[in-house]
């Protein structure tokens, strides 16, 4: 009762107008509002007007990437790489010291591996499904496509009776119509992350089994690849419109522009048009006109080049065009330098710079480090196509089943060096005491160790039986014949009953009566 009172006489207060809304008008090329700064702890959390932002999404740029964003970054690779000479020397060179990665048997039968290995290099002359390239161009072609796509996909068939590979390029791998959680852009998962398959143009799923899905590491959480040009993509581009720019100027300074400054110049569109080429009058001039003519030549005429006839009211007026600045090419050569450096390959070794020999052996250290890792990601397709096409040769009784038949090494190419004399002495020297295997010292020059090795004792034995043959027939010692081989026979250590003996000899070295060089080594050691 007494709140209704209140309320009865309480005295009326008027309300309160409110603010009229601010509508804000958009004024075209107006400049954009200052950025707040934010001052943070950490001083990349640091937000200044002069500084270009981060998107707030690029945490998870690569769970949000598209299909569209991935499609668009290959597509702007691929312009570059056939537009742009310096992207396509880039990733030649990576090829060209990647690959071919060669499988090799690595049993512990000689034979066996032998017949595996034909069998292996007859295969690869047909390892195309298209029937166009061999397995080692097939590698080659992987590694262009990792560079510009980022990714590519080798699918196993057996449509001609044996295994054949067919390279599908990124986009065919897409996403079905049907929504699936566990179907991330191409790639069929299962609930706890692990790939099952691959959606072929989005209609059939093929498995894992079938498939090598070849890419850079770069994430735990990547299941698709990305073009690694995307890096310095922008930085080539920038680089390439300034050579030119470069170019247009340069050939404007070194070109002769004149303007002719007045009035527009009067025409005569009723003018005699000119005789063709090679058609002449044959009427023949009065001796006057043509006398007359001869006395008017000009100076033109009589001196080499030309002289312009300006008409009056008229001036000629050379047209100065500005030089192209020398710092132009240090400008293309320091983005050229970024961009490789985006692949992964030291600058100095992309732009053949002079260095000293140290510094040189750093650069190309920094570089094979990055070839070493595109071995790796040949060598998966390689360990696949070895165990596929041995399996092959054994299930079709071409080859036995021995112990490890799935096991294989790999040939590379090889590595990179600027002192091949040096470095071959200093692991002749560790192969002798032990410190390097074989297997590094041929490896490092792109040959298998037990191949090598082979040959070595075969040679030995056709040089022993030939040496045989020759010293039979022209009576001499096999031993002349085997020390032109550098095989010398090795003269047995003589018993300790005749080095007794030779003490006691009246004359000899150890009676001290002619002591030789190393007589005093010879008693200190005894």
């Amino acid at each position: 009762m007494i709140r209704a009172l209140r309320r009865l006489f309480e005295p009326s207060v008027p309300p309160v107008p409110r603010a009229p809304k601010v509508q804000r008008v958009l004024v075209p090329n107006a400049a954009a509002p200052p950025v707040t700064p934010v001052r943070h702890y950490f001083e990349a959390l640091n937000t200044v007007d002069h500084r270009t932002p981060i998107p707030a999404t690029g945490l998870y740029v690569h769970r949000l990437l598209s299909k569209f964003n991935r499609l668009q970054l290959a597509s702007v690779a691929r312009y570059l790489w056939d537009n742009v000479g310096l992207v396509f020397y880039a990733t030649d060179l990576v090829a060209n010291y990647s690959t071919p990665m060669v499988p090799r048997a690595a049993t512990l039968d000689r034979k066996w591996n032998e017949a595996a290995n034909a069998f292996f290099d007859d295969w690869a002359e047909r390892a195309d499904f298209t029937g166009r390239f061999d397995f080692w161009e097939l590698q080659r072609l992987g590694s262009f496509y990792l560079d510009t796509d980022g990714e590519v996909f080798a699918l196993w068939t057996d449509d001609a009776g044996f295994p054949q590979i067919q390279l599908l390029e990124s986009w065919r791998i897409d996403k079905p119509t049907v929504a699936d959680d566990r179907i991330f852009d191409g790639v069929q998962l299962d609930t706890q992350g692990r790939v099952l398959g691959y959606w072929l143009d989005g209609k059939s799923l093929l498995t894992a089994n079938v498939m090598v899905h070849l890419f850079d590491l770069e994430r735990f959480t990547n299941y698709r690849g990305i073009s690694p040009i995307r890096r310095g993509a922008n930085d080539m581009r920038d680089g390439n419109d300034i050579k030119g720019f470069q170019k247009v100027l340069s050939k404007l300074s070194t070109a002769l522009t004149l303007a002719i400054q007045g009035a527009p110049l009067e025409e005569d569109p009723w003018g005699k048009p000119p005789e063709p080429a090679g058609e002449e009058s044959t009427t023949e001039e009065a001796p006057a006109v043509s006398n007359e003519k001869q006395r008017g030549f000009t100076v033109a005429d009589l001196v080499a080049g030309d002289i312009p006839t300006i008409p009056e009211g008229h001036e000629l007026k050379q047209v100065n065009t500005p030089v192209a600045p020398a710092n132009n090419i240090e400008v293309t050569s320091y983005l050229a330098g970024c961009f490789v450096a985006g692949l992964g390959l030291p600058p100095a070794f992309f732009l053949d710079e002079k260095l000293t020999g140290p510094n040189q052996r750093a650069v190309n250290g920094k570089a094979q480090r990055k070839f070493d890792r595109r071995k790796q990601v040949a060598a998966r397709l390689g360990r696949s196509a070895w165990q596929r096409v041995i399996a092959a040769g054994i299930e079709s009784g071409t080859l036995p089943s021995v112990e490890g038949w799935q096991r294989c090494d790999f040939i590379g190419p090889s590595k990179i060096t600027i002192d091949a004399g040096r470095e071959m002495a200093q692991e002749r020297e560790d192969v002798a005491r032990g410190l390097m295997t074989r297997r590094d010292h041929y490896g490092n020059r792109g040959r298998s160790w037990r191949r090598e090795t082979d040959q070595v004792f075969e040679e030995i034995d056709y040089i022993l039986d030939r040496a045989q043959e020759v010293a039979k027939e022209h009576g001499i010692p096999v031993e002349t014949v085997m020390a032109s081989f550098g095989l010398n026979a090795a003269k047995a250590a003589p018993a300790d009953g005749e080095k007794k003996l030779k003490r006691n000899v009246p004359g000899s070295a150890d009676d001290g009566e002619q002591p030789s060089d190393d007589a005093g080594d010879a008693g200190a050691n005894d």
